[in-house]
């Protein structure tokens, strides 16, 4: 079986837009974040985290789709980690490709999908994991990390919670540009 970043469409697409291929160490980055918030039975919680939603309209998503996130934290980066699973590839390209195309990227990938924010220089990537969202049928939901939480009742992790400061490098694997 193919590996989401393999698939038919999403290879079509890396070989139409600059990216890299990010080492499975960086996923696992973003999803050991993610266990450190309150999670229901397959995604995050979203009435206890701080965010904003971005709803598709007819067509979307597509480029001027984008611009209804200018304000949100995933455009204070140049590029965006479309992650696939824990310990797996993930896929880094340009924020606002990928957000105009995010439903393709995740078209092989049933249900709520997630992706951060990433820097690049040169090789190295510095993700900032807390500039995450989530991306389902429904659209995109935004995190708004320093925001208060809402009805912070129940929950707990996923799983083990990380350490750290949520930011983090690694040199990703090229892909072809």
């Amino acid at each position: 079986m193919l590996s989401s970043i393999d698939q038919p469409f999403v290879r079509a697409w890396r070989d139409s837009h600059q990216h890299k291929v990010a080492d499975p160490q960086l996923a696992q980055e973003l999803f050991s974040y993610l266990d450190t918030f309150p999670w229901g039975t397959s995604r995050l919680e979203w009435e206890n985290v701080p965010n904003t939603s971005v709803a598709f309209g007819d067509g979307d998503p597509q480029l001027s789709w984008v611009e209804h996130f200018s304000s949100t934290p995933l455009k204070r980066h140049g590029f965006l980690m479309v992650a696939y699973a824990p310990a797996q590839e993930a896929l880094i390209g340009r924020t606002d490709e990928v957000l105009a195309d995010i439903d393709l990227l995740y078209a092989a990938s049933p249900g709520p999908r997630y992706f951060c924010g990433a820097d690049v220089s040169g090789d190295a990537v510095v993700l900032t994991v807390e500039d995450f969202a989530e991306f389902s049928d429904d659209g995109v939901r935004v995190h708004l990390k320093g925001s208060t939480r809402r009805a912070v009742e129940g929950g707990g992790g996923r799983g083990a919670a990380a350490s750290g400061t949520g930011r983090g490098t690694a040199a990703p694997r090229p892909g072809p540009t």
